[in-house]
């Protein structure tokens, strides 16, 4: 049996070096030992500032969020609406209708890289394009909680580089509310037939110009956002498709919902990174949400 003394040696010394002289072997060589503690230490030297930036990057993501929810709790008990800015210009919230009459100079306040919270039912294309490219100029993130929706999801949820949805978010999508026909249209993508709306035979002529400035204001706005093309606003995924669909031919009306666009297809279509802290998990877990925020419509869940 070794002795205590013998087994701590072996312990302490390279298994390499030490192995062959405790058990009687010859030595390794002076230069083999050499290079070997020369091996290991280039690898420590490779690996190490790997492992720290790794671990670097977790806090970094760890403390962000923080920060996103301390900016959370200061908007939701902020007395000012629809718009209040914290004393250092870091954090500017955001919440209601997004109107072309309200009064924006609160904006010049948000300082450079600050935090752009926001809750939103949506508002008017023109002015939320606007707000979204202030936004980006000013390289703020934007944090989105509760619910984000229509010209709020289509706009504001790419604004800039970087955006944070909160969990128990609803973000939701839906065509405009112009008094318009329900047309079933081919997709661009070659997938199921999209729902959307255009002008009626019989419609105003007020309505025919204001659908083509439409477009051309979303081309314009998606187009330095996008990182593929063809993009279709609002998006529909394959199953939302088939939902809308059979709504309309069941009923022969546009359906008044809303839906949602699982965040797997943001990530392959948008220049912005948006990062979903908890996507819901299923229809009944949307409706909770829904009903919690008294949105009083319903939102098709994209799975």
């Amino acid at each position: 049996m070794r002795s205590w003394k013998g087994l701590r040696s072996e312990a302490w010394c390279s298994s390499m070096t030490c192995s062959a002289r405790i058990h009687g072997g010859a030595e390794m060589p002076r230069s083999f030992r050499r290079s070997v503690f020369h091996a290991v230490c280039l690898a420590v030297l490779w690996f190490l500032p790997c492992m720290l930036g790794v671990a670097d990057k977790s806090f970094a993501q760890s403390a962000d969020l923080g920060v996103y929810r301390r900016a959370v709790e200061f908007c939701r008990g902020a007395t000012k609406r629809p718009m209040t800015v914290d004393l250092d210009g870091r954090v500017l919230c955001f919440d209601g209708a997004i109107l072309r009459d309200l009064d924006f100079s609160l904006l010049s306040k948000l300082r450079k890289g600050g935090l752009f919270v926001v809750r939103s039912p949506g508002g008017e294309a023109r002015t939320t394009t606007w707000l979204s490219d202030f936004l980006r100029e000013r390289l703020a993130t934007v944090i989105v909680y509760d619910y984000c929706l229509s010209a709020c999801a289509s706009y504001l949820l790419v604004a800039s580089s970087e955006t944070y949805v909160i969990g128990d978010t609803i973000v939701a999508w839906h065509h405009t509310t112009w008094p318009l026909c329900p047309v079933l249209r081919d997709a661009i993508d070659g997938g199921p037939r999209r729902l959307e709306q255009d002008a009626c035979s019989d419609a105003a002529p007020v309505y025919g110009p204001a659908m083509f400035a439409l477009k051309e204001l979303e081309e314009t706005f998606f187009a330095s956002r996008l990182l593929r093309f063809p993009y279709e606003d609002p998006p529909e995924s394959i199953p939302v498709r088939r939902v809308l669909k059979s709504m309309f031919e069941s009923t022969g009306t546009y359906p008044n919902v809303l839906w949602t666009w699982n965040p797997r297809y943001s990530s392959a279509a948008f220049k912005t990174k948006i990062t979903y802290e908890a996507y819901p998990s299923s229809q009944a877990e949307l409706d909770a949400l829904v009903a919690r925020y008294g949105l009083g419509t319903y939102v098709i869940y994209d799975p």
